[in-house]
């Protein structure tokens, strides 16, 4: 990667902090003398601090002054948070809006991220940079003064015309940088541009707590790896496959526990499972989704539809991980874990239905009509597996008790706060040690014996 303007990465450093404080003191001239609202001056500091990022692969060939730069504006963010005269000043940029977030932080992982993952494609890079800086921008300022339809969002409400707005603004930020930085022929962009844009909608809608400035230029680096490859008619089915999957979670959304911004996650998930393993790699997750409030009936909660994207997130998070190895290091033995750690899910999910209803009885007491509950997800996913032994079809079948085991041992705290993302943690914590527990046990008496 060689930097574009040649000059030295110390006076590239100069630059970078030098246009930041200008920045940070033209936002907080306009905060003081104007009645900009306090979203207005936080996405504005977004914008420019956008701006910024986009010029650093003309500006440094090398990673270091990149980091540096990154550690320091943490630093001074951490500093705008923890001490009263700076937060009650120059923070108020950042800290003036009403909702809780971290997006600042987020904000610098993802720029560094998509640096490292794409700084030497200007194309991608400028994507990712563009997507998080204009199209966040316009789903936020749009939200806030015409946003009428609205949806809650783990910590707050999002609207949909703030989405729109981000998938229209998201288009063009794809469709001109492919069309003036890469020979692949109008029709894929605009086909490219269309997928990604939606996509990245679904990501912006369901993220919380400003961790969409990081999933948002990661996803673009994935996406784009993915679709700059491929035909029109290619593309054009994965169009067909993100359609159907969102119309399938919103036609069945009323049949099952999840709010409208787990719903849209669900979707992205989805279509991530398929891109990276195909449609077998389908078949556990959609079961789950449409068996199990008729298999293990609804919670008794406040409300019907409680659970929040960061809760399905938590849930998902064992899958992700097992069909992204699965992607990166293409072993096809990761598919009965993956089969498995979503069965394991299903009899968890089916034991705390029942201790919310019976809080007073223990776990132990469901584990067994969960566990062949279970079943309903792991043969159907058995029976689609294209290659497996008698020792991995047994570790499938042991994962799902293991978990229960596991979640006895360090999921006690969802039967307090069942919509709490951190205590679904643990739901995750159990299923991933569950799977590698049974599968690493088994696989090592295999060699043993083998």
């Amino acid at each position: 990667m060689t930097g574009a303007t040649g000059i030295s990465p110390w006076l590239g450093i100069v630059a970078v902090v030098a246009l930041a404080f200008l920045l940070s003191g033209v936002l907080r001239f306009l905060q003081r003398k104007t009645d900009a609202p306090a979203e207005t001056i936080r996405k504005l500091f977004h914008l420019g601090g956008g701006a910024i990022a986009l010029a650093l692969p003309w500006l440094f060939d090398t990673l270091w002054p990149v980091l540096m730069l990154f550690v320091a504006s943490m630093l001074i963010f951490i500093m705008l948070r923890a001490l009263p005269a700076l937060r009650e000043g120059p923070g108020q940029i950042l800290h003036a809006v009403p909702r809780k977030s971290i997006g600042e932080f987020w904000f610098m992982l993802g720029v560094v991220a998509i640096y490292v993952i794409a700084g030497d494609d200007v194309a991608v890079y400028s994507i990712g940079i563009l997507i998080l800086a204009v199209a966040d921008m316009a789903a936020a300022l749009v939200g806030l003064f015409y946003g009428q339809h609205s949806f809650a969002v783990s910590g707050g409400t999002k609207s949909a015309e703030g989405s729109s707005a981000f998938l229209l603004t998201a288009f063009l930020c794809v469709h001109v940088p492919i069309l003036l930085f890469t020979e692949v022929g109008r029709l894929e962009s605009l086909l490219i541009a269309i997928n990604v844009g939606l996509l990245l909608m679904f990501a912006e809608a369901g993220a919380a707590r400003g961790s969409d400035n990081f999933m948002l230029p990661v996803l673009v680096v994935v996406l784009l790896d993915a679709f700059l490859e491929m035909q029109a008619t290619e593309i054009a089915m994965h169009f067909g496959v993100i359609v159907a999957l969102g119309l399938l979670a919103f036609f069945y959304r009323n049949r099952t526990t999840l709010s409208a911004d787990a719903l849209i996650g669900a979707t992205l998930v989805a279509y991530i499972f398929w891109l990276f393993g195909g449609w077998r790699w389908l078949v556990a997750p959609l079961i789950l989704f449409a068996t199990y409030t008729w298999l293990l009936g609804r919670p008794r909660l406040t409300g019907s539809r409680e659970f929040h994207a960061d809760v399905f997130l938590a849930i998902a998070t064992p899958g992700l991980t097992l069909v992204t190895a699965y992607e990166v290091l293409e072993l096809e033995g990761l598919y009965l874990p993956y089969v498995a750690v979503w069965s394991a899910n299903l009899a968890i999910i089916g034991t705390l239905h029942r201790q919310l209803e019976a809080p007073e009885r223990a776990l132990s007491r469901f584990a067994v009509s969960n566990t062949l509950k279970s079943l309903v997800v792991m043969i159907p996913g058995m029976l689609v597996a294209a290659q497996y032994s008698s020792w991995s079809l047994a570790a499938t079948f042991l994962s799902v008790p293991a978990a229960l085991w596991l979640f006895a041992l360090v999921g006690r705290s969802l039967k307090f706060e069942p919509t709490r993302p951190s205590a679904w943690g643990n739901v995750a914590v159990a299923v991933g040690g569950g799977t590698l527990l049974s599968f690493g046990l088994l696989g090592s008496i295999h060699g043993l014996l083998g």
